[in-house]
């Protein structure tokens, strides 16, 4: 498959969810259905915030508190960062591991993803507040700009994009346009061979880690970076070795990744809007 054709299907990758109200903030949400909604893997919660809201808004009584900048979302207790894509909380919070069949009477592994939806009691301590009505695109364009400046030495490609051009990639992701996304950030893509680093964030499940350092497209020998040179240079204690998954297998849209993949090939198709190559790991047993 071409380049075109493997972006447009991580574009269109998508989760099931199960949105329930929580029954602790007024015991009357016992009534009232779930919401289901499919949201992309490389869209951001609050981009689906007013269209859930919209749904649930006729059960909610007269209160301040519940309004869209009040709504913060979990699963099974776990505060959901809202700057995180939703793919990499998935792949993430539940933990699982693509490659192996599971038995589907397991409810961890059953889909729809079903999380909770709050109003009160915002997390302050894992939680930055949506206190602007741009605050999810402030969030996604300052996390563009780190990424422009791990591949370019600079975020020049980014602060000389013209409004235009700025309005039509932000526009593209919300309303999830895969055409009108990438007219733009093509032109954002760097060529490996004057790549001076490619911006990787690595997510090691049920820890507060994440390891994000930028890594070279090539090693020392002229030899393509590969995932495994890659995962055991920034977590040598979970990936002694470069060529066997020992401990955890690298997960990318919810896909095992193999160890000898090229990663600056890999981030020309499954880069995520933001300009990294999010990486979740799936611990083995």
């Amino acid at each position: 498959m071409d380049t075109d054709s493997l972006r447009r299907d991580v574009w269109n990758g998508s989760i099931p969810c199960k949105i329930n109200l929580d029954l602790s903030e007024d015991p009357a949400y016992e009534a009232v259905s779930p919401y289901f909604v499919s949201i992309p893997r490389i869209s951001y919660i609050p981009l689906w915030i007013d269209q859930i809201y919209q749904f649930f808004e006729p059960n909610f009584a007269e209160s301040h508190e519940c309004r869209p900048q009040n709504a913060w979302f979990e699963f099974e207790g776990v505060p959901l960062k809202w700057h995180w894509p939703v793919g990499v909380l998935y792949d993430l919070f539940t933990g699982r591991d693509p490659s192996i069949i599971r038995d589907s009477d397991n409810a961890e592994y059953q889909l729809p993803w079903t999380l909770t939806l709050h109003f009160q009691n915002w997390p302050t301590k894992h939680l930055m507040r949506l206190d602007t009505e741009d605050a999810a695109e402030d969030a996604w364009k300052n996390t563009l700009k780190q990424s422009a400046c791990v591949r370019n030495g600079s975020a020049k490609t980014v602060m000389s994009m013209s409004k235009a051009e700025s309005t039509k990639l932000w526009e593209g992701l919300l309303d999830h346009d895969f055409d009108r996304f990438w007219s733009v950030n093509e032109k954002l893509m760097t060529d490996p061979t004057v790549m001076r680093g490619i911006p990787i964030r690595v997510y090691v499940p049920s820890t507060p880690r994440v390891v994000q350092l930028p890594v070279a497209p090539f090693l020392e020998s002229k030899e393509p970076q590969t995932i495994g040179t890659a995962l055991n240079s920034l977590i040598p204690e979970l990936f002694r070795s470069k060529r066997s998954a020992l401990v955890a297998r690298p997960v990318v849209h919810g896909v095992v990744v193999a160890m000898n993949t090229p990663v600056a090939e890999l981030l020309q198709v499954a880069v995520y809007p933001d300009g990294f190559l999010h990486i979740t790991l799936a611990m083995m047993s």
